[in-house]
């Protein structure tokens, strides 16, 4: 199993599967970093919504005095996120804690994202009359956040979007290309999670760079969302038909939410 999200987010997962016998490598395929651009105040705006556990940690890490003590969330100002995996990042959060009020998609949502979310916002009234929208920079997370920011405008609302990391392609080491390279050399497809689209090139420039290419097209990949999904499936299908031609099999690909409880159901499942 091959665990691609940014480092410092792998680890619990990691740990289950190994317990669950499987071989784990964690190979992040983006790293973040934070932009150095002044963050808004939360207490300037009536709704701030969160499109990521990143996103709430790189805007939250921000929030202190100089003291070194946490800034409250300001009370009258309501959070909101795109799933659930992002309110427990807010939750957990020592600048958010025990604020009251975090909208989120509901538990029954087919997907967790920005037209979700927007669902739940649509049926509150009144609309707030300014939100803030934070993100990572530019990328398919961004162009995403865009559509959102559309849709409260076109309902009155004054929106402002803030960026607050950066995401680049993550170096792989040696040791990791070693270790992909005894995989293949043995035959041993992997499972590797995909987690973004950009993540997704980044995962498919590094494996070409290795070599690794060919065994990477025949690895099950795990999305966490039907675009990923899609956009994964087009850039391998080309990469298999420019090797193979005509007989090349279609990527195998699954689609599960981004909680780890679902991850590892879909990892444990017979594809």
């Amino acid at each position: 199993m091959v665990l691609t999200r940014p480092a410092g987010q792998n680890a619990a997962l990691a740990a289950r599967l190994r317990n669950a016998g499987h071989d784990v490598l964690e190979l992040p395929s983006l790293q973040l970093t934070p932009l150095p651009i002044p963050a808004p105040d939360a207490a300037a705006f009536d709704l701030v919504v969160f499109v990521s556990g990143n996103a709430v940690r790189f805007y939250l890490d921000t929030r202190r005095e100089a003291s070194g003590a946490w800034l409250p969330w300001p009370s009258n100002v309501t959070a909101a996120t795109v799933g659930p995996s992002s309110s427990a990042a807010l939750r957990a959060h020592p600048a958010f804690g025990d604020a009251p009020c975090v909208i989120q998609p509901s538990s029954d949502a087919v997907t967790y994202d920005s037209e979700s979310l927007w669902t739940e916002l649509a049926t509150r009234a009144p609309m707030p009359s300014t939100a803030l929208i934070v993100r990572g920079g530019s990328g398919p997370e961004g162009r995403g956040r865009d559509w959102l920011a559309g849709r409260l405008r076109e309902a009155g609302v004054a929106v402002t979007i803030h960026s607050a990391y950066r995401r680049e392609p993550a170096p792989w080491s040696n040791d990791a290309v070693a270790a992909l390279r005894t995989w293949a050399a043995a035959g041993r497809a992997a499972a590797v999670l995909v987690t973004s689209k950009e993540g997704a090139d980044a995962l498919h420039a590094a494996a070409r760079q290795a070599g690794l290419l060919d065994w990477f097209t025949g690895c099950r990949l795990i999305a966490t969302h039907p675009r990923i999904a899609r956009h994964v499936a087009n850039a391998l299908s080309s990469t298999a038909l420019g090797t193979h031609g005509a007989g090349a099999r279609e990527p195998l690909l699954q689609i599960t939410s981004p909680r780890d409880d679902d991850i590892f159901a879909a990892i444990e499942s017979t594809p």
